[in-house]
């Protein structure tokens, strides 16, 4: 299409990717703008007396509410913190009855795609579409944890707490701490979360279509944070202006490497906190300490032969026409 002799991202000329970002990774302002258009419709029944649960605030997270979809794949998180829900062991209790009642009010809204709910014991999967665009989302019931702009120290005292829970118990606290992962994505400067889209979509075109059924790869998540650990790396002295493909060759770098991983944000938690949970919770390299939850090694949660499998096609991409002769300059 247009001045490209090829649509694959890996056969372009480095000097082009800054406008093949454009044209094809960045999504466009109507698609935007209908994306907006569902998830109002969705936040707005689930506020409203249709919805058969009092709902105390709803977290807009996920791809669409961090701003780094790609064009055409806008995914949403949608937490919803549940008035009857007073704490984990309610969650646990009777989370599987809500999200089963949920799941079966959602199949009769019109802006729903017949036969796209399914739920389990922690999820509710379903599609919207309205106006062409069809968007992912991932509908999460849950009970309320820090409240609003919660001060440092009762972050500290949750994160303790948690560390004396049980491994099960413990998992569930990652969705009502969303809203933190939110605000450590979307505060990141525009530049970055080009980065990002430019890494999703990557993951996108050549990790999915080359997965593996059985195993369980990083999610979106776990590559926003590795590619902000690797832009981090290098900010103390690189130009004001970095070459984007160069960035890109950086991060398929580190995915290369991603034994050697070692990466953990103090804006939520101390260092010493986070040094209490690694010690307590047996974590090794390689460790991305989640920004929002120092108990959660963003590594252990997918398979380690799924980080193989991505590692050896980082490696066979920076092989092609885009990233082969790209030199990384010594801040990366």
């Amino acid at each position: 299409m247009g001045a490209y002799a090829s649509t694959d991202l890996l056969d372009q000329d480095p000097s082009t990717l800054e406008d093949y970002d454009v044209e094809y990774i960045q999504p466009t302002a109507v698609y935007n703008d209908t994306s907006r258009e569902l998830v109002d419709l969705l936040v707005r029944y689930l506020h409203s007396r249709d919805c058969p649960y009092s709902v105390d605030r709803v977290v807009k997270s996920g791809s669409f509410g961090k701003g780094t979809q790609i064009r055409d794949h806008a995914d949403l998180d949608c937490v919803v913190v549940l008035n009857i829900l007073k704490s984990v062991h309610d969650r646990i209790n009777h989370g599987p009855q809500i999200l089963g009642h949920l799941a079966d009010m959602l199949k009769t809204q019109r802006w729903v795609v017949r036969g796209s709910v399914t739920n389990n014991d922690y999820i509710i999967l379903f599609k919207m579409y309205q106006n062409g665009v069809t968007m992912d989302v991932d509908l999460l019931p849950t009970f309320e944890v820090l409240g609003h702009n919660p001060p440092n120290y009762r972050k500290e005292q949750t994160y303790l707490k948690m560390l004396d829970l049980s491994g099960r118990a413990r998992s569930y606290y990652s969705v009502p701490l969303c809203q933190l992962q939110l605000d450590f994505v979307r505060l990141q400067p525009s530049r970055v979360k080009t980065l990002i889209r430019l890494v999703k979509y990557w993951r996108k075109m050549e990790v999915e279509k080359h997965a593996q059924p059985s195993l369980r790869y990083p999610n979106s998540y776990a590559m926003e944070l590795i590619t902000i650990h690797v832009w981090e790396k290098a900010e103390a002295s690189r130009p004001r202006r970095i070459k984007l493909v160069e960035a890109f060759k950086s991060v398929l770098t580190q995915l290369v490497n991603y034994k050697s991983l070692h990466a953990e944000w103090y804006k939520n938690y101390s260092e010493v906190l986070a040094n209490e949970a690694c010690d307590r919770l047996g974590f090794t390299r390689p460790i991305v300490l989640d920004p929002a939850n120092p108990t959660n090694n963003m590594m252990d949660v997918f398979h380690k032969e799924a980080w193989d499998h991505l590692a050896s096609i980082a490696a066979k991409s920076m092989r092609r026409p885009l990233l082969k002769d790209v030199v990384i300059p010594a801040y990366w």
